[in-house]
């Protein structure tokens, strides 16, 4: 079953992409955006729906995004941080290095 990204963004720059069903969203991805960068702190996927690949299509559009807006992408969610040590040198251009590296707890899950 193909998902339909959603992409909103509000007056504090805080943003999400996410998916509904139903009228219920089953999918997000959150972030703030400040000074070129996206802070993406959550990701989350209704439990029932884990495992279908939904997660990394919210990350595609993330780096997508911040490709087309030449934005860099701090990864305090531990999904996307795992993502990104996986594969860093696909990201690279996206991945807003720190010397101060996010642990990606912020979205409650330790990283691993």
């Amino acid at each position: 079953m193909e998902h339909k990204i959603e992409f909103k963004i509000n007056e504090n720059n805080r943003g999400s992409f996410f998916i509904n069903k139903d009228d219920k969203q089953i999918a997000e991805l959150d972030f703030d955006l400040k000074d070129n960068v996206l802070n993406a702190f959550h990701t989350g996927v209704r439990k029932e729906l884990e495992g279908q690949g939904i997660a990394a299509k919210l990350f595609d559009k993330l780096v997508e995004y911040a490709r087309k807006n030449n934005y860099k992408i701090i990864p305090s969610c531990s999904y996307i941080l795992v993502k990104f040590r996986r594969r860093p040198d696909e990201f690279a251009d996206v991945w807003q290095r720190m010397e101060d590296e996010p642990t990606g707890e912020a979205c409650g899950i330790p990283g691993k």
